[in-house]
């Protein structure tokens, strides 16, 4: 990622590529599925837990669905996909996310969409469940059946936790005498009717040992998954959790396979064991230990560590739950924690996790100790200059027009404004505020020491500017160009990056500047170096050759001079930017 001299986020690879990078995504998705099915082996597709989806994971399930531009023209037999998602119908309202995906599913002539609804298993389904359990006749389960129907209503997961909890209280046993499963029909009816999966699931809990039952709620803190790279971390500073995550994993609490629960409502249930203040008091034990290690790891092997995201989480639960600001820590620690929450909003920012990024660098702007900006400048600059970008790219317009006026309320110098500012500019240009945009990137550069002609711009000025740029050029070579030095003077380089990302959009407003501002990138890149915006600048000037100058030869050799530059000077998802310039 190219950034300023000192770091500041210039770059706006984020923003131009978010949807580039969305719609690759989707597209590389459906080549693969398509690619390991076949109308001899179709796919099969299980999606649980849709409850809990969000908009980017149904975005990709309906680009999976409903997008066809991924298939050949001559595909006569598209349809090699079932699949079946399945979610909590209590837990998915008319405004969930998820209605709205289904009644577009729904409406799809391309889609053969069946709606099942699962009601509660049937008593005479239940008792052959009983009876194959145990091994019995129909008719001599059929009390017993009754009794457990009565208790569960018929839900899959009550009835098996239910049946689970008298075997373990040894309600429900086998005989050696009679050979056979036994069971005491009274102590059974005698069972709280109240007694749903939750308490069910909070009884069996609290009967493991409370070395076991510890370590499920430092796992449980994390949620349904721990992911691997944190629990080295805590097993580091505890031996003993893996023996007792192992007796969980043997008793049907945890999968098999990592450290998994078994069910989300196990998950909920070992996290409900604990108190309010039990809770906050883990998730900050769980974040400090995540911070300590991150922090003693060595920062030139990993500028970003594994365990960001869940120290930042924890850290950041904690925050939510304490009635304290800054969970009564010193400085520097409060300051550590908004130094963490600032690099996981800018790597999810890198990820297109934009709405993740926003909430982290909220909680960074929580933990920031008093007088922020006169005692921790920088720290503050980061965190509202990338909350800025964050809430554009996430479309919360409002929030970022106050992080903005923060930024212009406090920061001491131009340049240090001119991040949020250019976040402003694309914000403007998104919303189709053409004119008014380019008008605020001409006073910004006008601040940058590079003005242009207000007016309309005489055809004198662009013949100068002309020959100018190609005097700048004469004798460069296509490996002249690579070999050139780059461009580290941070005030050029934002210099640079507004006229790069104006040119576009001048066709629309002031297409007589086009040439200016082209001409101006290739002769300041060739007097005090070059970045990737030369290309943008030299496409430029090729254009021009061959719209003014008529000099088609001249034009089409250095357009593709700048196109192959891209390979040194900026990412190749700039290419298609540039062959519309070309």
């Amino acid at each position: 990622q190219e950034t300023t001299v000192e770091g500041s986020i210039m770059n706006d690879d984020i923003i131009s590529s978010a949807e580039t990078l969305k719609h690759r995504l989707h597209y590389l998705f459906r080549r693969l599925i398509s690619s390991i099915s076949s109308p001899e082996h179709p796919l099969f597709l299980w999606v649980d837990d849709l409850q809990w989806t969000d908009e980017s994971g149904m975005q990709l399930l309906s680009s999976l669905l409903t997008d066809t531009d991924h298939l050949d023209d001559n595909d006569d037999d598209p349809q090699r996909l079932l699949m079946v998602g399945t979610f909590r119908e209590n837990e998915v309202g008319e405004t969930h996310i998820l209605s709205e995906h289904v009644d577009k599913f729904n409406s799809s002539p391309n889609l053969n969409v069946r709606n099942i609804h699962l009601d509660a298993i049937k008593k005479l389904d239940t008792n052959v469940l009983v009876s194959e359990a145990l091994r019995l006749p129909l008719r001599q389960t059929q009390v017993l059946t009754d009794a457990i129907y009565a208790k569960t209503i018929g839900n899959p997961l009550h009835f098996q936790l239910f049946m689970k909890s008298l075997r373990d209280e040894k309600i429900l046993s086998y005989s050696l005498s009679t050979r056979r499963w036994v069971w005491n029909i009274e102590a059974i009816n005698a069972i709280s009717i109240n007694d749903d999966v939750a308490v069910l699931l909070t009884r069996k809990l609290r009967r493991l040992p409370e070395d076991t039952q510890k370590a499920l709620k430092i796992a449980s803190c994390f949620g349904l998954h721990v992911e691997e790279s944190s629990l080295h971390v805590l097993l580091a500073s505890d031996k003993t959790i893996f023996a007792c995550l192992e007796h969980a994993r043997q008793v049907g609490i945890l999968e098999r396979d990592g450290v998994r629960f078994a069910h989300d409502m196990i998950q909920q249930a070992t996290y409900d064991m604990m108190s309010p203040e039990e809770q906050l008091a883990n998730h900050y034990l769980i974040g400090y230990q995540l911070v300590v290690h991150i922090t003693s790891s060595s920062k030139e092997l990993q500028p970003f560590h594994p365990v960001t995201f869940a120290a930042a989480d924890q850290i950041n639960l904690a925050r939510s739950m304490s009635a304290v600001d800054g969970l009564g820590c010193d400085q520097m620690m409060q300051i550590s924690f908004a130094t963490l929450n600032l690099k996981a909003g800018e790597r999810s920012m890198e990820l297109s996790d934009f709405s993740n990024a926003v909430k982290y660098l909220q909680y960074g702007m929580l933990f920031l100790p008093d007088s922020p900006w006169a005692k921790n400048y920088e720290l503050s600059l980061g965190l509202y200059e990338s909350a800025c970008l964050a809430c554009y790219m996430s479309g919360r317009l409002d929030m970022m027009k106050e992080y903005l006026e923060e930024i212009m309320e406090h920061a001491i110098s131009f340049m240090d404004k001119i991040g949020g500012l250019f976040v402003l500019i694309q914000s403007l240009t998104s919303s189709g505020n053409n004119k008014e945009s380019m008008e605020q990137l001409f006073s910004i550069l006008s601040e940058l020491g590079e003005s242009f002609p207000d007016s309309e711009v005489a055809p004198a000025t662009i013949q100068d500017a002309l020959m100018s740029a190609k005097k700048s050029l004469n004798g460069y070579s296509k490996e002249d160009l690579i070999s050139a030095p780059r461009l580290n003077d941070r005030r050029l380089q934002w210099a640079l990056k507004l006229m790069a990302y104006a040119l576009p959009y001048l066709f629309m407003v002031k297409p007589r500047h086009v040439p200016l501002l082209g001409c101006r990138i290739v002769d300041l890149s060739i007097k005090h170096g070059v970045t990737g915006e030369f290309t943008f600048g030299l496409c430029s000037y090729a254009l021009c050759l061959v719209t003014i100058l008529d000099d088609v030869d001249a034009g089409h050799r250095w357009g593709k001079i700048a196109i192959s530059l891209l390979d040194n000077f900026g990412p190749k998802r700039l290419a298609p930017k540039l062959k519309i310039l070309c």
